[in-house]
């Protein structure tokens, strides 16, 4: 009989700076209960995985993982075991509960049902980051600068010393005045398309519009995941923004639908679902988790028919009928990972693809900033990173050559 376990571990070596204040928040206001207690963290996901990074760094080892999610029970994370829901509940008495879910209301709203108070026996250390998305996204601007892109432009690597994010960088090169920076965890070019009409019915063009085309949003499940959706985000634009078309009220109905689709979720994250064999050393990604994740993210084969790929060419038909210049780019890519773990065919797989993006933002009238290979496998958040977030260094080189592109836009 095997006593082999499935091990749900997210490559996790980066956090968003506003995450990452949240949880350090929450942690050292309630040290001492948290000590005197098992932290359950509710949510065995990539917020989960960064919370419980987060909580072994400040000395915790009395964690324990639950999920709704009842194919990940009997599992672990980074070796932190995931039990069912009413074994959970059942330690009411010897423990407090971390809501780790990004939209974690539904989890809040359970938790009370079962008699335990917030503030109390359970706690939910959430950033605001749709407040911050909003007081940008009413910001004033006309004729300047509009950066969109995911969660590459927040993000610190847990080593990180200096903790500047990609778009704060950015607007210490540019001048926050000339900069608007319209980003978000898990976003695609579907929603990133209506914040920009949002924006423009609103009467606010940008002189130039940067906007990341991450393989990862690009495959055909991406823009399905509930993580995906951010709803009340959605539901706060639409609100604040003139929409004569019913465009953006359409969008809003579509997104309250994908929200419920747990399936796809779950399916994607038992993906990542290995054999335990060996602990890891904390921030180094397993090579198997590695090959899954980019296998999922970028050896995938490009179809230029799915829906992210519309709305890449609904965004550049905008920028010919708006005047806005566009600078669509492909963020880097730890391609010495994928070659130490794929040999030559990282590259083809990758490049194929690459190739397909480049075609259709030339047919689009526009040109593809290529960043895929400036940051040698040093420069991302661990050397094992699988995905595109960069420590500090590697942050300051791609806004280098964004920076650079966008003076080359102007002329200068």
């Amino acid at each position: 009989m095997s006593n082999e376990v499935k091990d749900f571990a997210w490559p996790v070596t980066a956090i968003s700076k506003e995450n990452y204040a949240a949880i350090m928040e929450c942690v050292k206001e309630h040290d001492e209960l948290f000590s005197q207690k098992t932290i359950i963290i509710f949510g065995a996901g990539i917020r989960g995985a960064e919370i419980a990074v987060i909580l072994k760094c400040e000395g915790y080892s009395n964690l324990l993982f639950t999920d709704n999610n009842f194919d990940k029970w009997d599992g672990v994370i980074d070796g932190i075991p995931i039990i069912s829901v009413d074994e959970a509940l059942s330690k009411r008495e010897e423990a407090v509960y971390l809501i780790s879910v990004e939209e974690g209301e539904p989890i809040y709203r359970q938790l009370e049902k079962n008699g335990l108070i917030f503030g109390r026996d359970f706690f939910f250390p959430k950033p605001n980051l749709y407040q911050r998305f909003i007081d940008e996204f009413k910001r004033d601007m006309h004729n300047e600068i509009l950066v969109m892109g995911d969660c590459m432009f927040e993000v610190i690597a847990f080593d990180d010393k200096k903790k500047d994010s990609l778009s704060e960088i950015m607007q210490q090169k540019l001048g926050c005045e000339n900069v608007k920076h319209l980003t978000m965890h898990g976003m695609g070019l579907p929603t990133f398309y209506h914040m920009l009409r949002a924006q423009i019915n609103n009467g606010m063009i940008p002189r130039i519009l940067v906007v990341m085309l991450n393989f990862e949003t690009l495959t055909g499940k991406q823009h399905l995941l509930p993580r995906s959706q951010h709803t009340e985000l959605v539901n706060q634009v639409v609100a604040i923004s003139d929409d004569p078309t019913g465009e953006l009220k359409e969008y809003e109905k579509v997104v309250a639908e994908r929200v419920k689709n747990v399936q796809a979720e779950f399916f994607t994250t038992n993906k990542f679902s290995s054999i335990k064999t060996a602990n890891n050393k904390r921030g180094r990604i397993s090579d198997n988790a590695s090959k899954v994740f980019f296998k999922l993210n970028y050896l995938y084969k490009l179809n230029p028919e799915m829906e992210s790929i519309q709305y890449l060419k609904k965004i550049m038909k905008l920028a010919h009928e708006k005047g806005f210049k566009l600078l669509p780019f492909v963020p880097p890519v730890n391609y010495e990972r994928g070659t130490e773990l794929f040999e030559n065919r990282f590259e083809e797989d990758y490049n194929h693809n690459l190739n397909i993006l480049k075609g259709i933002v030339d047919d689009g009238g526009f040109s593809l900033l290529d960043l895929s290979h400036i940051c040698t496998k040093e420069l991302f958040a661990h050397v094992t990173t699988p995905d595109e977030t960069t420590n500090y260094l590697g942050r300051e080189r791609i806004a280098d050559y964004i920076c650079k592109e966008i003076d080359k836009l102007e002329g200068r």
